[in-house]
């Protein structure tokens, strides 16, 4: 055979030969469509997690500690007409430059988290101390467990879709 081809023929690169109908497959499969979807939701999560997760922990890595105390708890009224809304703290510090810092986290809960005149520990940028967060594990990986629980979420469901046939047989029904 090689004789036939030439010693030094190249050989074609084996690649699966897409059928004009693989297109039209996938559009009417919806157990294709779904694999397709949850995957690319539940990476694009899991991504924002890594990034949420790189930039808390990069923040912690340079910034300064120090204590402060709760001067207040700000009401966060909720979108929904029936709820009560929620609380989060004004918490007060001292910059090492003697700074006066107050900042309110993001992050709110109901019942308040904090009660005012409660010490807290704070993390804060030094070169920007109104730049701060709480040291709490919400306040600080909230954001990057719910998000990254979601994206696991759904790439559990594409891993279980794995397994469901993607063009199940129609089934025939006998005439009586």
């Amino acid at each position: 055979r090689n004789a036939a081809r030439g010693a030094g023929a190249p050989r074609a690169p084996l690649t699966r030969r897409r059928c004009p109908d693989d297109a039209a497959r996938m559009k009417n499969n919806p157990v294709a469509i779904l694999r397709l979807v949850f995957g690319a939701v539940g990476l694009v999560l899991c991504a924002v997690a890594w990034l949420l997760h790189h930039n808390t922990a990069t923040f912690i890595a340079s910034a300064g500690r120090t204590q402060g105390e709760v001067m207040r708890l700000l009401h966060v009224e909720s979108s929904k007409r029936n709820e009560s809304g929620t609380w989060k703290p004004l918490v007060r510090f001292k910059a090492p430059s003697g700074e006066i810092v107050e900042f309110a986290p993001s992050s709110s809960s109901s019942p308040p988290a904090y009660e005012v005149g409660e010490t807290v520990d704070v993390f804060f940028d030094p070169n920007a101390p109104q730049d701060a967060m709480l040291d709490g594990f919400f306040s600080l990986w909230g954001g990057a467990a719910i998000t990254g629980g979601l994206g696991l979420v759904f790439l559990l469901v594409t891993a279980g879709l794995l397994f469901m046939p993607a063009s199940a047989p129609a089934k025939r029904r006998r005439p009586r």
